[in-house]
Parts: C-alpha cells; structure tokens; sequence
C-alpha cells in the first residue's frame, strides 16, 4: 500500500489532522498546496485535502479533486478539502455566518463512509463559507443545527466530505471519522 497523501494548505489545523489518521506518521506524506501534490498522486493509497483559510478555487483545489476522481482514488475533504469536492461536482459555495471554534449538533444521515454517525453528534465548526445546491453525483449525509451542509459523499467513487473538523478537540470521537472512512476505503 502507498503512502496517504496528506495536501496541506497553510491552515493551523494541518497537523491536528494528521495526528488524527489513523495511519503511522511516516507513512502519510504531507505536501503543501494543490500543485505540490500532482507528483503523488498515483502512487498514494489515498488522499486527505485538509483545511485552509482561502477558498477552494484560489486554492487550486477544484482542479486536483476533479483530477482525484478521474483517477477513483480514495479521497477525503476536511473543511476546504470539503468545499473543493463539492464544486467539482457542480455544487455552489456561499458565504456564511462565520463560526469558529463553535460547538454545534450535526445530524447525519446514514451512507457509505460514516454509518456508525448516524443521528446528532457533537463537532466543532471553523468555516465562514458553506456549499449549497449540492447535485448528484453527491449527495448531502449531514446538516448542523441551522441547516447548513456538514457532510458529503460521492454515490459511486471512494469520495467525501466534512465541513466540520473532525479533528478538534470539541468533535466528539473526532478521530473515528477519519478511522471509519479509512476502514470503508482502503
């Protein structure tokens, strides 16, 4: 198995996440930025596009999620990674009240990567943008308290998102995210 190719991008949280993989640390691969990460991408067994505090599109994380799903490769968004993969597949991002550091109670539905979420979890929220609009082939498995989109999955492509942070100290079980997605992928 190749190494999980971690696309960092210049966020405080990076390494949260890759402290929360449930992998060794020498066998993730961290790059920094979109571009950085094309050299990696066939041989990584699969891909985290962790969080950041641009937009998906400046970030040229649009092109890299549209060139993960050509490729099928496993792959989960953490925040920015989140909004990247849902404007590949043609969802819209807006602006949105900004809630950092902001517990809140996500309700999930059931789906493909995170079965064992199903109903209210407690998680912490960082984002000032939210997707909306969202088509197939995504489809929306989770909504926090006021409505707004906190989770996404791809119906047929080893594919999702979490607009929430999974790895911050106010998600409960934060690490079982990362670990369930992983289990159903790889």
């Amino acid at each position: 198995m190749g190494p999980v190719l971690f696309v960092e991008n210049h966020d405080s949280f990076s390494w949260n996440v890759v402290d929360a993989l449930p992998v060794p640390r020498e066998a993730v691969r961290v790059v920094v930025g979109a571009a950085a990460a094309a050299p990696f991408l066939e041989e990584a067994a699969m891909v985290v596009v962790g969080p950041g505090p641009t937009d998906p599109v400046r970030a040229g994380l649009v092109a890299l999620m549209s060139e993960l799903a050509r490729l099928k490769k496993p792959t989960l968004g953490i925040c920015l990674g989140h909004q990247a993969l849902g404007l590949a597949f043609g969802a819209t991002l807006v602006r949105a009240r900004p809630t950092h550091g902001e517990v809140d109670a996500v309700c999930f539905e059931e789906g493909r990567f995170f079965k064992r979420f199903v109903g209210v979890q407690t998680v912490m929220r960082y984002h000032s943008l939210a997707l909306t609009d969202v088509v197939t082939p995504l489809r929306v498995i989770a909504r926090s308290s006021d409505g707004l989109i906190q989770a996404i999955e791809h119906e047929a492509l080893p594919m999702a998102g979490l607009q929430f942070h999974p790895d911050s100290y106010g998600t409960v079980d934060g690490p079982a995210y990362f670990d369930a997605f992983f289990r159903a992928v790889l």
